[in-house]
């Protein structure tokens, strides 16, 4: 259904002549919906915050690793259908050192690049330097925190 509505509004026309395609934006519904939604099958509960970015998998929801999420969020035409479909990946520090983790990146690029997508955000960070920085701030400012919702 998306998809024709998309198609659809290529051809609409704003004041300026130019296209006026619909945008499927979820940036901050997450939260703002979340106690619309009711419960669903894989365990969110009725107000839950729903997954954000639009596309981006739930937390813990990713169980084949992150090419199989690329691959998945794929399935949408991120040209034609909106350009806004937006997917938010948190990938291991560990797995990104080194020779073999700089060929893991180059790889998931490219597969990213050929599946057609258009925006992913990354966050490379784990567990114990967040929780360190709430602890002492003032030793991880060049840390960058993005709070959205």
């Amino acid at each position: 259904a998306f998809r024709d509505i998309a198609e659809h509004s290529w051809q609409m026309k704003d004041p300026t002549g130019n296209p006026w395609p619909v945008l499927p934006e979820n940036v901050s519904g997450n939260i703002h919906y979340a106690n619309m939604v009711g419960a669903l099958p894989n365990g969110r509960r009725l107000g839950d915050a729903l997954y954000d970015g639009g596309i981006s998998p739930g937390p813990g929801l990713d169980k084949k690793g992150p090419t199989a999420v690329l691959k998945s969020c794929s399935k949408f035409n991120h040209i034609s259908d909106g350009r806004a479909f937006l997917l938010n990946q948190r990938l291991s520090p560990s797995q990104l050192q080194g020779e073999k983790g700089y060929q893991l990146w180059s790889n998931y690029m490219k597969t990213w690049a050929e599946l057609g997508m258009d925006h992913v955000q990354f966050n490379v960070v784990d567990d114990k330097t967040l929780r360190a920085a709430q602890k002492e701030p003032e030793n991880y400012q060049e840390l960058i925190v993005r709070v959205s919702g």
